[in-house]
């Protein structure tokens, strides 16, 4: 049986003992390898073949620049500031002094969203030049079906661990209320102040001076908010069970339970060859996923290869199946989502659609370049939990009966694509 006791019980046990033994995994870190060893020696039991594949990055430029483009968003506003009051005459210094602080300010506030947007929201690899390199490797396993194959899916998750989000921890329900503020006020300073540089050049019919100065009262309340953003994330990871060992959990459970079933006709797969992954740097901005999309685009293009993501399942009922990564401008394909939801409906699971709203998953990497992917989660998009990114995520938050259910989906969508 699909949600027998057993595998839900070997699904949550590999959570806890990935925790115990290993704890928590930085991209490019031992801990990181460690547990992509265990992740292998699970996965031979089950699969035909497995192997890593190593790549290099720089995973700490992904969210490492977050601490230096506010402090350039503070001294930005500052600049502003300084250039606002010798052209209000409130600093009797000379005009040139005004043009040039303006200037600066406006260079500075767009390398500042530059990297807010293109690298943070957008998941480009704008500043890893200037961050140290690191090894990590994806984890995978290969089961054969009985017959000629016709199909490939990958069913993957990520077993790297985030850093703990500390405006998350101490600001709690208001953490993200500061990021949104935090973004939205700083890509108005970058535009505001541009357009006042401008103005030095193209001098205008009429005097916005009063309106640079609303503004610039605006810009005051907007530097504690971008001095917290200094502080935004430790360099401490968490446990991670629930993003990500929850998804990895799945993906072995997959394994187990077609091995146990190697014999029955009803429930081996005849025609699909299955890729269970597991990604390494996920949390350092998709870094593994991308690797692996590159070096196998070719392949994956030509098999029309499905991939089935997983990220971050906490509890039943709650199943979300995303259909698009707003932010990182991911669109997941609209036929495997509609019939993953109508599996799981069939199940009597509380599904739905939905779209990720901040950050991205591993699914964005495949779906960017127009391959057919989608991930499922179990969380509430509309109120982060507690334990998001920071220290609270640990194995009591995983409910085995969540890790059940998303195991059931998957296996029943194979089984559906197994047979097309």
């Amino acid at each position: 049986m699909v949600g027998s006791t057993s595998l839900k019980n070997y699904m949550h046990k590999f959570i806890v003992d990935i925790c115990d033994e290993i704890g928590p995994r930085e991209s490019g870190c031992k801990e990181e390898e460690l547990a992509g060893n265990k992740i292998e020696e699970e996965l031979k039991k089950f699969c035909d073949k497995t192997h890593q594949e190593e790549y290099t990055s720089s995973p700490t430029a992904f969210l490492g620049f977050i601490r230096y483009g506010s402090l350039l968003i503070i001294f930005g506003i500052v600049l502003y500031w300084f250039s606002l009051l010798i052209s209000l005459g409130w600093l009797q210094i000379s005009t040139n002094l005004a043009l040039i602080s303006s200037v600066i300010a406006s260079i500075l506030s767009v390398i500042a969203v530059g990297y807010f947007i293109l690298e943070v929201m957008r998941y480009r690899e704008l500043v890893d030049f200037m961050f140290p390199k690191k090894r990590s490797k994806n984890v995978i396993g290969t089961i054969n079906p009985t017959d000629k194959v016709k199909h490939t899916i990958i069913f993957a998750g990520h077993h790297d661990s985030a850093y703990e989000f500390n405006i998350f921890y101490y600001l709690k329900n208001m953490g993200a209320a500061t990021i949104f503020i935090g973004y939205v006020g700083s890509i108005v300073f970058c535009v505001v102040s541009v357009l006042r540089t401008i103005s030095y050049f193209l001098p205008l019919p009429f005097d916005l001076r009063l309106v640079f100065l609303l503004f610039g009262i605006f810009f005051i309340f907007l530097a504690p908010i971008a001095g917290i953003y200094v502080f935004f994330h430790s360099y401490k990871p968490v446990l991670g069970a629930f993003d990500n060992l929850s998804a990895v959990a799945v993906v072995l459970g997959i394994g187990k339970y077609l091995s146990e079933n190697k014999n029955n006709a009803k429930i081996y797969p005849k025609h699909t060859r299955i890729h269970l992954i597991s990604f390494a740097g996920e949390e350092a901005g998709l870094r593994g996923s991308k690797r692996y999309v590159k070096a196998h685009y070719k392949e994956l293009k030509e098999k029309g290869t499905i991939l089935i993501n997983m990220d971050g399942i906490a509890a039943k009922d709650n199943i979300i199946i995303m259909n698009k990564e707003t932010l990182i401008g991911a669109k997941h394909n609209q036929e495997i989502c509609t019939s993953l939801l109508k599996i799981a409906q069939e199940q009597g699971i509380n599904a739905r659609l939905g779209a990720l709203p901040f950050g991205a998953t591993d699914a964005a990497a495949f779906s960017r370049k127009k391959l057919p992917a989608t991930t499922i989660s179990s969380q509430d998009f509309s109120r982060l939990p507690n334990f998001y990114h920071t220290r609270l995520d640990t194995p009591d938050v995983v409910d085995k009966e969540a890790l059940g259910q998303v195991l059931q989906i998957c296996l029943q969508y194979l089984n559906y694509v197994d047979n097309l």
